[in-house]
């Protein structure tokens, strides 16, 4: 079987005979292919299909061409090509059956053999290359296929101008200065060819039309993109003014030697220059391991670009931490650093084309006009950034699609360093760094950097639970570091005795323009409504760690939809996953500051009945499975007929294990009916736990009547 992205995507038997897809299913294989390999997230599926607008039943729809799609893959004998995974789907072909694997394979080859200065470099590449049957990806329709059409593209032009150049320099220009000048009218914005075609000509012996071909550069360059010729042009069009034909048989280079005159047409705006755009880089403390691990990403990206991700919960330091790598490895990048805030915790974020606009005026090139599209922007940039190392920093990033025209093309010393509160899984990243709390003794160390070592050390056990209350947030923690270093006369004992009352704990952690509650309101407002409600149901639970079916109980939602809301939820880092349990859940955290933040919205966005009616949605859910996982024939003996909106998810296979697994959050689930005034489901609860212990121990009934009096005394004698 033969996968084709190099052109209209296609599915080949082995036979040759072309296996006919739809449309659809052809762009969610197209976008399963580009990322082979890796789990391709239905969220990223549903946006390759159908783009910004897709329908209410994309997901199902999604499944529906999957199925599809493996009835058309598959061939006896070989694994699947298409796996399912919790997040996703596994995308995962033969090395040789996807043409795109062949062809980096055969790019990597063939450069290695040009850098090496092998004769078979030619044909390597031009093997390459003839994988190409059209377009890359047939002109798809959607934002998410164009951009990944438009990579792809890139990548056949770079491989195109290595072929080229290993042809000119092994002495084949008269056979491809026809060729050279297609490929300049076809791509006028391409430096590396203008120059080829000059090097061709020259060689040829046409030094006067390799001059005219400069000037219509200089034209074009000057007129379309408002920039000049680059480095390389100028300096053959200074030694082509000297009379040094490259090639020339006999000639001496000494001749013109390195003080050859410049052209005149060079303006003095395009002189290179170095910026330093990094802002002020707050405390960074127990970050040692992310440090290193950034530092060896961007010193070991020769000669191709990086691209290190660093994302995490709000307030986590992210922007600190990358500032801090960036001046870290200032000398491997001499060309300067770029800095642009992308606003992706606003609520109107940065325009690339703006950003843009701005890297170029502070590297010294002034565009005629302002950039109109993503495209025209991105093209100027990787013209400018071609074989410059510089570093671009690009903070608060919300998505892939704010950071793809900001990335310099393949071939050049530039990288990128991304923070968000996204991993931005669709982008090709070198590295991704989870930055997660520190831990009590780096948060303390925090914290005695900003109140004083001396007043820390004076009450250590005051400062280890103002690090416990503040969750290991650097935010929270420099937040009180800020107000203890104002007031000398605070004891910490009284800090950390006010941050114990959670309805003001939040209160405390404000300072200037440092504010815990606001930043996560800034997360909170970029959820769609129905991950605003999940979040504001799940500050409900007082427990460690909970599972989807109890999400599905509180928002009165199929299981299956739970599950995507908290995926999202945890992929804005809302929620910690824990990964699976003993059963085969994947069960999720809220950070303590989370929860506070998340009741305070449901408290100010909920009514009261609201909150009850989830509360009895999810102690009726608890206890029916509690019975049927503990044995119980006849689970009304202990609850009334829970509501239709409980939808309790079905046991799996193993319900012993499943309620080893769930104790604990069963046993919250007492105290939880009990706040909401639920008595009799408290004792229902608390009964079947009684009888029923972890690890298959059964207990007496005096057991159960005693569960019962600890969760609600009022009701023992209807037990």
């Amino acid at each position: 079987m033969e996968l084709r992205v190099l052109g209209p995507v296609e599915v080949r038997s082995e036979e040759g005979e072309l296996r006919p897809l739809a449309r659809k299913p052809t762009a969610l294989l197209a976008a399963g292919l580009l990322d082979a390999g890796q789990v391709v997230s239905v969220d990223r599926l549903v946006d390759a299909v159908w783009g910004e607008r897709p329908p209410t039943t994309a997901p199902k729809l999604v499944q529906s061409y999957i199925a599809r799609l493996r009835h058309v893959l598959h061939v006896p004998g070989r694994r699947e090509v298409i796996v399912t995974q919790p997040r996703g789907y596994l995308f995962q072909p033969e090395s040789d059956e996807l043409d795109l694997n062949r062809f980096l394979k055969l790019t990597e080859q063939g450069r290695a053999q040009a850098a090496r200065g092998e004769p078979s470099a030619a044909a390597t590449l031009g093997r390459a290359l003839a994988l190409w049957h059209g377009p890359a990806l047939g002109n798809p329709t959607t934002a998410v296929l164009r951009t990944e059409a438009a990579r792809l593209e890139e990548l056949r032009l770079a491989t195109l101008e290595v072929l080229m150049t290993v042809r000119v320099d092994g002495g084949a220009a008269p056979d491809l200065v026809a060729e050279l000048n297609r490929l300049v009218a076809v791509h006028p914005e391409r430096e590396r060819l203008r120059l080829l075609l000059m090097t061709a000509l020259a060689g040829c012996g046409r030094r006067a039309e390799a001059l005219a071909a400069y000037r219509d550069a200089h034209r074009w360059l000057r007129t379309e993109l408002g920039i000049g010729p680059g480095r390389e042009l100028r300096e053959l069009h200074a030694r082509l003014i000297a009379w040094e034909a490259p090639g020339r048989s006999g000639g001496d280079e000494s001749e013109a030697g390195p003080s050859a005159p410049a052209p005149a047409v060079v303006d003095v705006s395009e002189r290179a220059s170095v910026p330093e755009q990094l802002p002020y880089a707050t405390l960074l403390t127990g970050r040692d391991t992310e440090l290193e691990d950034l530092r060896t990403t961007l010193r070991h990206n020769r000669p191709h670009p990086s691209v290190g991700v660093v994302h995490g919960m709000p307030g986590v330091g992210k922007t600190a931490l990358i500032v801090h790598v960036a001046r870290d490895v200032t000398a491997d990048y001499p060309g300067g650093r770029l800095y642009a805030d992308l606003g992706g915790t606003r609520r109107q974020s940065a325009e690339p084309t703006q950003v843009v606009t701005g890297f170029l005026h502070a590297l010294g090139i002034a565009p005629a006009e302002p950039c109109s599209t993503f495209e025209e922007a991105s093209a100027i940039l990787r013209t400018v950034l071609y074989r410059r190392r510089i570093l671009i920093v690009l903070d608060n990033v919300a998505d892939e699609r704010q950071v793809r025209p900001l990335l310099p093309g393949p071939g050049g010393g530039s990288s990128v360093l991304i923070a968000g509160r996204s991993a931005l899984l669709g982008l090709d990243a070198t590295s991704r760094t989870h930055l997660d709390v520190l831990d009590v003794p780096d948060a303390v160390a925090l914290l005695a950097r900003l109140a004083g070592p001396q007043r820390i050390a004076a009450e250590p056990a005051a400062a280890a639970d103002i690090a416990r209350l503040s969750g290991g947030l650097p935010l929270a923690v420099r937040v009180i570091g800020a107000r203890l270093a104002a007031r000398l006369w605070w004891p910490l004992q009284s800090v950390a005795d006010r941050l114990r009352a959670e309805d003001t704990r939040l209160d405390e952690m404000v300072c200037g323009d440092l504010d815990v509650r606001a930043r996560l309101h800034q997360s909170y407002d970029r959820l769609l409504h129905a991950e605003r409600r999940m979040l504001r149901r799940l500050a409900a639970l007082d427990v460690a760690d909970f599972a989807s079916w109890a999400a599905a109980a509180l928002a009165a939602t199929e299981v299956h939809e739970a599950e995507r809301l908290v995926e999202r939820l945890a992929d804005a880092h809302l929620l910690d996953p824990l990964g699976a349990d003993r059963c085969g859940q994947v069960r999720y955290r809220l950070h303590d500051l989370v929860r506070l933040f998340a009741r305070e919205r449901a408290a100010a966005e909920d009514t009261t009945a609201e909150r009850q009616a989830a509360a009895v949605r999810l102690v009726d859910a608890m206890v029916v499975l509690a019975g049927g996982a503990g044995g119980h024939q006849a689970a009304e003996t202990y609850v009334r007929t829970p509501s239709a909106e409980a939808r309790p998810a079905e046991l799996r296979p193993a319900p012993r294990a499943w309620l080893d697994a769930e104790h604990a959050f069963l046993r919250a689930g007492v105290s939880l009916a009990v706040r909401f005034g639920l008595h009799r489901s408290a004792c229902d609860l608390a009964s079947l736990l009684a009888t029923a212990a972890p690890g298959g121990e059964r207990c007496p009934a005096a057991r159960a009547r005693q569960s019962c009096r600890r969760a609600a005394p009022a009701l023992v004698t209807e037990v």
